[in-house]
């Protein structure tokens, strides 16, 4: 699962969607901006997906769409319903309130990777 700020919407995988025999609503003309500049096609919306996380049980709306590297990216729509957010860039932590908690959920810590030039970025995608 990814958090990220920067963006709208939330997604999850299409292939979850056909695992977990998800109904979806259509979403003509739907189509999101990639990292890239691309755009991908959604495949379909659910209204309420129930994602559990830890104790934590959300009902989130998401559009469905081709992903690679994670499951589930989870957007300002989801922040925007939560009423107040700590983020702790240092220790990759993000605490909010829900149904009356405290929830704190934890990024994957280690070493970091390589940071990779612009120049590099656009040579690796053209491959």
């Amino acid at each position: 699962m990814l958090i990220d700020s920067s963006g709208t919407h939330n997604f999850f995988h299409c292939k979850i969607a056909k695992e977990l025999n998800f109904f979806l609503y259509l979403a003509s003309k739907c189509q999101v901006m990639a990292a890239n500049g691309g755009t991908i096609n959604c495949s379909g919306k659910c209204h309420n997906i129930k994602l559990t996380i830890g104790e934590c049980v959300l009902n989130i709306p998401m559009l469905s769409i081709p992903m690679g590297g994670v499951d589930v990216v989870l957007r300002a729509q989801w922040l925007q319903s939560l009423e107040k957010i700590d983020f702790n860039f240092q220790e990759l932590s993000l605490k909010f309130f829900w149904e009356g908690q405290e929830v704190e959920l934890r990024g994957i810590t280690g070493k970091p990777g390589n940071i990779i030039s612009p120049s590099g970025m656009t040579n690796l995608l053209k491959k």
